[in-house]
């Protein structure tokens, strides 16, 4: 195994990663109901679904992070970073679990948000 980095795109993981960990620690304080909020307003992805959840964790996540040719996915283990066939995984905590198996009631979550119109 190299040690040395094989292209641009592995001098960008560094960077990356913090960026995408810094944004999980941001989200991993949050309670679930928050979470969920947070999670439909920052991606718009509909929550009908486990795999719209995903999408729009994944979204929430790194919706804003140049990602300079690593992806993100959802993994069992938490969120994977790969590129080609290099691959990173970041641990999550047990609230992102819980939201993806919809543990939480959306319309009371995004009821309470601040931003909601019927908080308004």
């Amino acid at each position: 195994m190299s040690t040395l980095p094989r292209d641009i795109a592995d001098l960008h993981l560094a960077p990356v990663i913090l960026a995408v960990d810094a944004k999980i620690a941001e989200l991993a304080s949050l309670a679930l109901p928050a979470l969920a909020a947070r999670i439909a307003i920052e991606s718009g992805w509909p929550t009908w679904s486990r795999a719209d959840r995903e999408h729009g964790l994944l979204d929430a996540i790194g919706g804003f992070i140049d990602g300079h040719g690593w992806t993100l996915s959802y993994d069992a283990r938490g969120v994977r970073l790969s590129h080609g066939a290099h691959t990173v995984v970041l641990g999550v905590p047990a609230t992102f679990g819980e939201y993806l198996d919809g543990a939480t009631c959306r319309p009371t979550a995004l009821a309470a948000h601040p931003l909601s119109p019927s908080v308004r």
